[in-house]
């Protein structure tokens, strides 16, 4: 995937050429095969992004690569925002944990993150189980599925609100298929 990104010292609405301090910065980023193994930041398109946040001009960042306690959990995370005149955004992160055979382990975190979240509400008949919490500018829904922590966040800005706790519970539900 290659990003462009211009740099112009040119600020004037007339059609002259652009002055010598003109700059292009061509940066070439590949995603490591890590950052995609379990399918989850590959299950959506830009343009279901673009939908849910309510604009065309959304932007997603490239997957990125989890890999904590030694690298005996592993994963991957992606995000995408929208951002509005006045400085307003939302914004949606997806993460997704893989435990392997620590149960235990994931039991535990899952549990940690359940207590230290303030407001959060037991969404009952969700896989092994689920948690849900928001407030005005924040909202955040956990999964434990088998051997995965799934992780979906949004928040909002200025006069954009974050995704509900629903709608972010339905991308975590397109993700279930996807996991190895």
């Amino acid at each position: 995937m290659a990003l462009v990104s211009l740099a112009s010292g040119c600020s004037s609405s007339d059609n002259k050429a652009a002055p010598p301090t003109t700059k292009v910065v061509l940066t070439m980023a590949t995603t490591p095969p890590e950052a995609t193994r379990l399918g989850v930041c590959t299950s959506f398109t830009t343009k279901q992004m673009q939908d849910l946040l309510g604009s065309a001009k959304v932007g997603p960042s490239l997957p990125e690569k989890i890999s904590e306690s030694g690298g005996a959990v592993t994963g991957e995370s992606c995000s995408w925002q929208r951002t509005a005149e006045g400085g307003a955004s939302r914004s949606v992160r997806i993460e997704a944990r893989d435990y392997g055979a620590d149960q235990a382990g994931l039991t535990s975190r899952f549990d940690e993150l359940k207590s230290a979240t303030q407001g959060a509400t037991d969404m009952p008949g969700i896989q092994d189980a689920a948690f849900s919490a928001e407030s005005d500018e924040t909202s955040v829904v956990q999964i434990r599925l088998h051997q995965y922590l799934l992780t979906a966040t949004s928040r909002g800005t200025g006069n954009l609100d974050p995704l509900s706790p629903a709608q972010l519970g339905i991308l975590l539900g397109t993700t279930f298929t996807k996991l190895p």
